[in-house]
Formats: structure tokens, C-alpha cells, sequence
């Protein structure tokens, strides 16, 4: 069982951090067809999204393979995007919100699993 829920996670990890990157794309792209009117947030928008992308990836390998070090990034990633999600929600666009804060949760109880089983590997 433990195994069937860390491939669950990281798989779910992964698939945010291909959306970070794709809305780093997104941010690329979107710079080159309008106007940007504040060019410095952009780039920081693009940079942080590229890093976090990038820093799930690592995040969900590490979770794959039994290693801790990809819990805490994973589960601060889904607690903002459970956050973003509520935000997402208010503006009208529930059908990005609701995905998205099933994804979120999902992916946070895989990691309080996982976590408590990296505690305690006796209890079933």
C-alpha cells in the first residue's frame, strides 16, 4: 500500500511541476503578444516559476524513490496551492479551483502518509 500511495504522490507532484513550467511557457509567450507593463515582475514571475517547476521535479524523484527530502517542498507547494485554489474559487473559476484543491489535498495526505510512515514503518 505504501508503495501504490508513493507512486500516487509523486506522479501528482510531478504533473504540478509540469504546469509551473508550462505557465512559465505561458508567461514567455504571453510576454511577447501583449504589452507588459511591468517587466521586472514578469521576469520574477517567470524565474519562480521555472525554480519551482524545477524544485517539484526534484521534490517528486525524491518521494518516488523513499527519500524525505522531497516531503517538505511538496507539502508547502500544495498548501499555497490550496491557497491559490480558494483565491481561484472567489474570482469565479471554479473549474481551475476545484481541480486543483482536490489535487492539493490529495497530494498533502499522500505526504502526512508517507511522513508517518518514515516515523513509524510498523504501523499498518
Amino acid at each position: 500500500m505504501t508503495h501504490t500511495i508513493r507512486r500516487i504522490t509523486s506522479t501528482l507532484v510531478a504533473a504540478e511541476a509540469v504546469l509551473l513550467l508550462f505557465a512559465a511557457l505561458f508567461l514567455i509567450i504571453e510576454s511577447f503578444i501583449s504589452e507588459a507593463k511591468n517587466f521586472d515582475a514578469l521576469l520574477a514571475e517567470i524565474f519562480f516559476a521555472i525554480l519551482g517547476g524545477l524544485a517539484l521535479f526534484i521534490a517528486a524523484r525524491g518521494i518516488r524513490n523513499g527519500k524525505s527530502y522531497g516531503n517538505a517542498p511538496a507539502l508547502l507547494a500544495n498548501l499555497i496551492a490550496l491557497a491559490v485554489s480558494y483565491y481561484v474559487y472567489q474570482g469565479g473559476w471554479w473549474g481551475i479551483a476545484l481541480p486543483l484543491a482536490c489535487c492539493a489535498v490529495l497530494t498533502i495526505c499522500g505526504v502526512l502518509y508517507l511522513t508517518a510512515k518514515a516515523v513509524n514503518p510498523y504501523t499498518e
